[in-house]
């Protein structure tokens, strides 16, 4: 597989040749149906460069490696758009809750109105503070997201479930601040007295959850919803992550400028600390 042969030859490849190598391996999809020139020409180097690459892999040539990226494409469209397998066994548990979440991704899509997407963008930029706080097992997923703001250059500040983190979280909270709570739970919800005093407060709050009929999502004044339907009692968050990813992603290419202060400053840390 060339992203095996890419890894083990990657510590010892010069740096043309990493150059080739970092393009196949983040976008091997496109690199699949490039020839040599194009490859070459998108990456700034010479097409005998690209051949050699290659051969330095380990494949007789260029056409042997591309051959190989597009057998893996292949294998990836024949999984996304199989139906799921009658076969029982954990490769078929797995296929039938993948296509699940496809399902729930689109449901999501269909709940969230432009209006209330919209809506929830406007006052994420508007916040001169926000807050992020989530629990149970969507407390990962709510520490990326309030990354994913910090990185697009917005005011964001995340309070983990102890009770005092977020007491002096929320000790100062002001109107049009943006409190957002995410969570699992149906029943008694830290999450959900969060968002019941931060909104009492005048906060603007977002609930986060894969429920209608959670606490949480009847305690706040605003609502990102992403069915999380499973075949089990354990809700997935693969819809709700990639709303809040795809609501990051947006924010930041719609303030270029402080997302790339933002990556300035960490690539200056990075460097510093290396």
């Amino acid at each position: 597989m060339f992203r095996e042969q890419i890894r083990k030859h990657y510590d010892h490849l010069s740096r043309s040749y990493r150059r080739v190598a970092d393009f196949i391996l983040s976008d091997y999809r496109t690199a699949a149906f490039m020839t040599a020139a194009a490859l070459a020409d998108a990456v700034d180097v010479d097409t005998t460069t690209v051949v050699r690459f290659a051969q330095r892999l380990g494949y007789p040539g260029f056409p042997e490696l591309i051959e190989d990226i597009q057998e893996q494409v292949k294998l990836e469209l024949s999984q996304t758009y199989a139906a799921p397998s009658d076969e029982g066994g954990l490769y078929g548990k797995v296929q039938s809750l993948v296509a699940k979440d496809r399902a729930n991704l689109e449901k999501a899509l269909a709940h969230n109105t432009p209006d209330a997407l919209e809506n929830i963008i406007d006052m994420l930029r508007a916040a001169p503070r926000i807050v992020v706080t989530g629990e149970s097992f969507a407390a990962p997923v709510a520490e990326s997201f309030a990354g994913i703001l910090a990185e697009a250059g917005l005011p964001v500040v995340y309070t983990s479930g102890d009770v005092y983190d977020r007491a002096a979280a929320l000790s100062r909270v002001v109107r049009k601040e943006v409190v957002i709570g995410m969570t699992p739970v149906e029943g008694a919800s830290g999450v959900a007295r969060v968002l019941r005093y931060a909104r009492s407060e005048g906060a603007i709050t977002l609930a986060c959850t894969p429920s209608l009929s959670c606490q949480a999502a009847r305690a706040a004044e605003h609502l990102l919803y992403a069915p999380g339907e499973t075949e089990d009692s354990l809700p997935s968050l693969t819809g709700l992550y990639a709303l809040c990813s795809a609501i990051g992603q947006t924010l930041a290419r719609m303030q270029p400028e402080a997302a790339s202060k933002r990556s300035s400053e960490i690539a200056h840390a990075l460097s510093e600390l290396s």
